[in-house]
């Protein structure tokens, strides 16, 4: 008499009239409470029984059967929408679906997830160098993809996230620089003659980031008290459109548009709970990147060439509230602040003319921020006074941070005054 087999073993027999075999198992529930099953079919009972038991060893060490179907493209696209889309923020999640679609997705995108080996995680990382890309961009491709493999271990489509077995890209260092103490104060003596020249001293003497700075608000600029600071509680960016209309079956949109800046029904995509506040069209005022506002001191002249500043622009308009804003009331763009930073330049003698030009290779606005904390460090600034001052986000520092008295960091900005020699 045949023993009668566990429930945990699975159900071996024939169908189509013995010419096939076909083993079934077990697997958990769906979440409306149906039992669910796997099943597998070979021509031969031991063909059966050899995927039967792959079955119960993936059930038994991973808790659930591998789904072995599922490409590396098909999976892209599910955990961009459903993991991606709900929590990152709107730039991020842009960033991340030009990694997958041009670099994961043309090497690796046609493989199975469940069997994807650390030589495919080379192949892709390789294809990013063959291409001339930094070993940032070779970093940035790894790391997005090790996010999305994570995902799918969880989620039991692959035993391992097997970006956990090949080394991640080494990330060149960094060649940004920085002005010199003449070319700053050159820069600096410039701005004062300038009606919004504040916002370059800002850049200079604050360490904001160019978004930080260009959606900086009047509501978190505080004169008044007896240390002045500026709070950076925002940053200026452009939030990307999505339909609204909805899909129909054939994969088009209902408003007949390929753009989701033309649907009449767009809506900014953003993840629920996401923290912004719309001004005009893409542009928003978003959270800052290291996510939680900072209060930067703000040295004696800056102050004053700042109350001075708010006086000389009381009457021009500012419907958003923002510190520095063109004629009209609108804010700066990134374009438009970058132009004028390299105007000041050529200005304070720092660049020729020719380098004036967008696309140029000279100190992008980007330099004025490392400025600041380049000088503090020479001036022997400790480098967790350094990170309060400009908000640095990186591990590798934060994990050293610790709550910072906002003395240190007044007494800090009093030296970089002093060394600029900046009056009131």
């Amino acid at each position: 008499m045949p023993r009668k087999r566990d429930s945990g073993d699975g159900a071996l027999y024939t169908i189509r009239e013995g010419k096939l075999w076909r083993a079934v198992i077990n697997d958990g529930y769906y979440p409306d409470g149906h039992r669910r099953q796997r099943v597998v079919t070979s021509k031969t009972k031991e063909g059966a029984r050899r995927k039967l038991d792959a079955l119960k060893d993936q059930i038994k060490q991973h808790g659930t059967a591998l789904d072995t179907k599922t490409t590396v493209d098909q999976w892209a696209t599910h955990w961009l929408e459903t993991v991606g889309k709900p929590n990152l923020k709107p730039n991020t999640l842009l960033s991340y679906e030009s990694v997958a679609r041009n670099w994961i997705v043309p090497t690796i995108g046609t493989k199975k997830v469940a069997y994807l080996k650390p030589s495919d995680v080379r192949i892709m990382t390789k294809a990013v160098a063959d291409a001339g890309r930094t070993s940032a961009t070779s970093r940035k491709a790894y790391q997005v993809l090790s996010l999305m493999l994570e995902s799918a271990r969880v989620e039991g489509i692959a035993a391992r996230n097997v970006c956990e077995d090949v080394n991640a890209p080494v990330q060149g260092e960094s060649n940004r620089g920085a002005l010199s103490t003449e070319a700053a104060l050159a820069v600096l003596r410039v701005a004062a003659d300038h009606d919004d020249g504040t916002r370059w001293w800002v850049a200079l003497l604050s360490g904001l980031r160019q978004g930080e700075r260009i959606g900086a608000r009047l509501e978190s600029l505080d004169l008044d008290s007896e240390q002045p600071t500026i709070g950076v509680e925002w940053a200026l960016s452009e939030v990307p459109f999505e339909h609204g209309c909805g899909r129909l079956a054939d994969d088009t949109w209902r408003c007949g548009k390929k753009r989701a800046g033309s649907c009449s029904n767009r809506r900014l995509r953003i993840p629920d709970g996401f923290e912004y506040q719309q001004l005009n069209g893409r542009l928003c005022l978003i959270r800052p990147k290291s996510g939680k506002p900072r209060y930067v001191p703000l040295m004696p002249s800056l102050a004053a060439a700042l109350r001075r500043y708010l006086i000389v622009t009381a009457d021009r308009p500012n419907p958003y509230g923002l510190i520095w804003r063109k004629a009209n009331g609108e804010p700066y763009l990134w374009g438009e602040d970058e132009q004028t930073w390299r105007d000041l330049l050529f200005e304070a003698g720092i660049i020729a003319d020719e380098d004036r030009k967008p696309g140029s290779p000279v100190p992008t606005t980007h330099w004025a921020r490392h400025t600041t904390a380049t000088v503090l460090m020479e001036l022997g600034v400790d480098a967790k006074i350094i990170g309060e001052i400009v908000g640095h986000q990186s591990e590798a520092v934060t994990r050293r941070y610790q709550h910072v008295s906002s003395a240190a960091a007044r007494e800090a900005m009093d030296k970089l005054g002093s060394h600029f020699a900046l009056d009131a």
